[in-house]
């Protein structure tokens, strides 16, 4: 009856989606990021331009001149577009954040969503450790004020491995193989790599080690140990800064480094995160730095940003037995018959769901018009029968 891929979402899913955004949407202001909205449909070409596979194969259509238009597949690059068509002559940095949907039919072969919903927020025009962690903080601090209680954030580099496969001195075939093969931690292609090339077991050994470094400090105190030149040294150094940044503002604890952290897409260079909560098998949130992007778009402006899976941050907070939506409206029996009463409920502020007259509520809260006097049902248990007044009083209407 409908796509593959594509889902009915139901009332009171909706309601709890909408109250994460509004939760994620006053965080991002707080930090001084303006929500921004781009269109459903974006010219093909556009979408094309960041080099990804995964971006460029969206559901296509055609506008009457014949050009190819595509359902946006991502939401970084249309913000990159906008950011240089509309703000190239702003002061610099931009701060952008949004709420929408992303449609991409290649997910449904990997078990997830073909449309799906996503929050995030994207800074152009700086790039040091201090954007780079307030990026990361942002992601923690939305975490958090969502009522997640368990998260972590990997935080990994691909600056680390493109200097370590640099110092390999590859052909450039061969480093780009290598790179991809360490990003799906395909240990045989990478053995296969480095036999054709002639490089030995200790290269090798330095690469496969380098997807296993994981964890706390040490992870990272390991690491160094690999390094043998000043770009995996800057790397790290980069990592740690970025670590130390994101503890002074109270989110260290929920940290930990990931130096086989790889992003699926390919606009990501550099620094690189997933947050991960219990229950949820799929990562709840990414994000890095992706400077050659704005490239594309003819501005050579550094950017770093962040994307959070509404649906899935929803399913985390499910498990964690959290919930943010409204309570039910107030099943109001009659109130069809007696739509003033229903009115000056909801001028107070009580969502009022009107019924038939003698049509029970599955449950509370609910009120029901009797002979002469008012039930009232709180879903608190209290049970108040009377006067409307009474009514008034039990629900704080003065």
């Amino acid at each position: 009856m409908i796509p593959e891929g594509m889902r009915d979402v139901l009332p009171a899913e909706v309601a709890e989606v909408h109250a994460i955004e509004e939760v994620l949407r006053r965080r991002f202001a707080c930090f001084g990021y303006g929500e921004v909205r781009t269109p459903t449909v974006e010219f093909a070409e556009m979408l094309q331009r960041a080099g990804d596979d995964t971006l460029g194969a969206g559901l296509r259509l055609f506008d009457e001149q014949g050009r190819e238009l595509m359902l946006r597949t991502d939401m970084t690059v249309p913000v990159a577009r906008l950011a240089a068509t509309r703000f190239r002559d702003k002061p610099l940095p931009l701060r952008f954040c949004y709420v929408a949907d992303s449609f991409r039919p290649l997910a449904v072969r990997r078990g997830q969503h073909g449309e799906f919903s996503q929050a995030g927020a994207e800074l152009l025009g700086l790039g040091t450790e201090a954007t780079d962690a307030e990026i990361v903080t942002l992601l923690c601090d939305v975490l958090a004020a969502s009522g997640l209680p368990e998260f972590r954030v990997s935080l990994g580099t691909t600056a680390f491995h493109t200097a370590l496969v640099a110092s390999l001195q590859l052909t450039p075939a061969d480093a780009e193989a290598t790179l991809e093969a360490l990003a799906e931690r395909d240990y045989p292609l990478l053995e296969t790599i480095v036999a054709n090339a002639g490089l030995g077991d200790d290269a090798r050994r330095a690469l496969e080690k380098s997807l296993e470094q994981a964890g706390g400090r040490e992870s990272l105190t390991q690491a160094r140990r690999l390094a043998t030149t000043s770009g995996m040294e800057a790397a790290l150094d980069h990592l740690q800064a970025v670590r130390d940044l994101v503890s002074e503002s109270g989110f260290g604890d929920r940290l930990i480094f990931d130096l086989g952290l790889h992003q699926d897409l390919r606009y990501y260079g550099g620094l690189v995160f997933e947050a991960y909560a219990p229950g949820v098998g799929l990562p709840i949130a990414s994000g890095g730095r992706y400077d050659g992007l704005m490239a594309r778009f003819d501005w050579q402006i550094p950017a770093v940003g962040c994307a959070i899976g509404l649906d899935r941050l929803h399913e985390a907070l499910v498990e964690a037995g959290v919930s943010l939506a409204e309570e039910l409206p107030l099943a109001f029996a009659g109130g069809l018959e007696e739509p003033e009463r229903a009115a000056e409920l909801r001028r107070a502020g009580i969502a009022v769901a009107a019924l038939p007259a003698g049509k029970q509520s599955l449950s509370p809260p609910s009120l029901e018009r009797g002979e002469g006097q008012y039930h009232l049902e709180l879903a608190d248990g209290r049970d108040v029968r009377g006067s409307w007044h009474q009514v008034l009083r039990a629900l704080g209407v003065s």
